[in-house]
């Protein structure tokens, strides 16, 4: 019975160029002739037929003064058989060559030359070991050769371009061996071979740039399968027990079978698992255009057949920068990693219930989260105002020149508004509402007049007369211990973080420099009392901690005024201030 795999399985074409290519080989050395009978079966694997020169061989236009044995002397490797090219192209007289005639070469006979690869980008901690030596960090534009190892780290990236203009992106985790880098002689046919030992890979490999010269030959060896490329667009992720890949364009031989675009398979050291359609890309219709809160939180769509989606953040200005990656399960994407202000592309794939990821979805977004709002300090969430003269007040941020000040009976704030200022200097205001719910937020105005996002809106009730005085004790109840505090201290408030089950660290220092914190501590909740701090400046910083344990970088650091007029010691209890005296 006929097999239905790989190249035999359409209708013996790509069988039959392999033997009419073993002929034409004749007696060229076994192990010369075994390469190009391998790459001829790979390269069919691009066609639906191989038609004409085949795929791995180069076509010489004969100039005036070419012979065989010329041509052997410049082009050929020494052991190479020019009388091979002699037979192979029918030549009666190998001295005299007709001037424009087509010269059939097959690639494996040609002299190689030594080619390098260039780091294009890299992101976070990237290093490359050489020749056994200890690894070191690695940087844009570095060259590198054959034998060089790669590794990135968590949330780390490169990108490489080839001398043949393929690329290839790295993603976080991988270590990725250069065993050959190398140009055929005077085809210009680059023949690469990369080794994936752990990560990811995403790989473009351009077809042939004419009808007379060979694609690039491309080939990526997994622990568990290697993939031979022509005229690709990939994807590829591995480890020590099992690989997965996906094509996008064109056709890459996994092992035995061919993977033509818009499928993928999975294998492991049992064999290559079936073919199976990519998922269609998801619907990235509710991604927002703008996102002004850190950390990064985006929403994700439900995909019919998957249950996790990998989503990537690349820079819009360098698409082959890779700055954050992550499996989630809808609905959310989130990272505790920081983000500078910027535009960028958000790339989204669904995966099967295998991993196979499928076609991608992609979408652009605006960060803009700084300067970052202030902590709001009085009135606190849900307060009750007796005064007609209500004090609001919020910390200061050191890189605002002003402040921009709302304040709306509803939460939307809608127009026309209770108040609203774009001129205040100071972190603090005093101002007269009628009785009413308010609703009130702060944003920080850099001197550039570049404005931050909103801030969360905190409620407060404004009373139009005092609560009634709590009852008289109970007949018999003891005597009451004193004044209790009304003040307590200062209270913190900053916005909660999206990501689920976070808490956060809060510092408080004299020092901007944080070099010797009066108060630092992690809690759960979006608010902390700074309980009766001496009079003077305070530096406060808050950073959230998902629920992994990997911590956000600390926010910009507010300042609060604790004036010197004002005495705690009237807070202490009265059997306190007589033991005193």
């Amino acid at each position: 019975m006929e097999s239905t795999d790989g190249p035999w399985a359409r209708g013996g074409t790509d069988a039959i160029e392999f033997i009419r290519t073993e002929r034409r080989l004749g007696s060229i050395p076994f192990s010369a002739k075994c390469r190009v009978l391998a790459a001829t079966t790979l390269s069919c694997l691009g066609s639906a037929a191989c038609a004409g020169p085949v795929a791995d061989e180069w076509v010489h236009r004969v100039e005036r003064g070419d012979t065989l044995i010329g041509l052997h002397a410049r082009l050929l490797r020494p052991q190479a058989s020019w009388r091979e090219l002699q037979r192979l192209n029918r030549i009666a007289d190998p001295r005299r060559l007709v001037p424009g005639s087509a010269l059939r070469i097959p690639l494996a006979m040609l002299r190689e030359e030594p080619v390098t690869v260039e780091v294009l980008h890299t992101h976070g901690e990237v290093w490359v070991e050489r020749g056994g030596t200890p690894r070191a960090p690695l940087s844009a534009g570095t060259t590198l050769a054959a034998g060089d190892v790669l590794h990135t780290g968590a949330q780390s990236s490169l990108s490489l371009r080839f001398a043949d203009g393929s690329r290839a992106l790295l993603g976080p985790g991988g270590r990725l061996a250069v065993e050959r880098l190398m140009r055929l002689g005077a085809s210009g046919v680059a023949d690469t071979r990369l080794r994936l030992e752990s990560g990811s890979i995403e790989a473009q490999v351009p077809p042939a740039s004419a009808p007379a010269r060979p694609a690039p030959r491309f080939e990526l060896r997994t622990p568990a399968v290697n993939l031979g490329v022509r005229g690709t667009a990939f994807r590829g992720r591995a480890d020590a027990q099992r690989t997965v890949a996906e094509v996008t364009s064109g056709r890459v031989a996994v092992g035995p079978q061919a993977l033509d675009a818009g499928f993928g398979v999975t294998a492991d050291q049992r064999g290559v698992g079936p073919v199976r359609a990519l998922l269609a890309a998801p619907d990235l219709a509710g991604m927002p255009q703008r996102v002004e809160r850190l950390p990064l939180r985006l929403p994700l769509p439900e995909v019919s057949g998957s249950a996790t989606q990998r989503v990537q953040i690349f820079d819009l200005a360098t698409p082959q920068r890779l700055l954050l990656e992550g499996l989630f399960a809808p609905p959310t994407a989130a990272w505790p990693d920081n983000l500078p202000d910027g535009r960028y592309e958000v790339r989204v794939r669904a995966s099967d219930t295998d991993g196979v990821e499928g076609h991608e979805a992609i979408a652009q977004i605006t960060l803009k989260a700084r300067p970052e709002p202030p902590f709001l300090l009085r009135p606190r969430a849900g307060e009750a105002v007796v005064d007609e003269e209500v004090e609001l007040a919020w910390s200061r941020n050191p890189q605002a020149a002003r402040y921009r000040l709302q304040v709306s009976r509803t939460p939307t704030f809608e127009a026309p508004l209770a108040l609203e200022r774009d001129d205040l200097t100071a972190n603090e205001l005093r101002v007269r509402l009628p009785p009413a719910t308010y609703h009130w937020r702060v944003m920080s105005v850099r001197p550039d007049g570049d404005s931050g996002p909103w801030g969360d809106a905190l409620v407060m009730e404004r009373l139009e007369r005092p609560p009634p005085p709590p009852p008289p004790p109970a007949p018999g109840a003891p005597a009451s211990q004193g004044p209790q505090a009304v003040e307590e201290g200062v209270m913190l408030s900053w916005s909660a973080s999206p990501l689920p089950g976070a808490r956060y660290q809060v510092q408080v220092a004299r020092d901007p420099a944080f070099a010797a914190p009066v108060l630092d501590q992690t809690t759960t909740q979006t608010q902390m009392l700074l309980a009766r701090p001496d009079a003077g400046t305070y530096h406060v910083r808050v950073r959230t901690i998902a629920a992994d344990g990997r911590a956000s970088d600390f926010g910009s650091a507010q300042v609060v005024e604790v004036p010197r007029s004002f005495n705690w010691l009237w807070l202490v209890p009265l059997p306190l201030l007589l033991l005193l005296l």
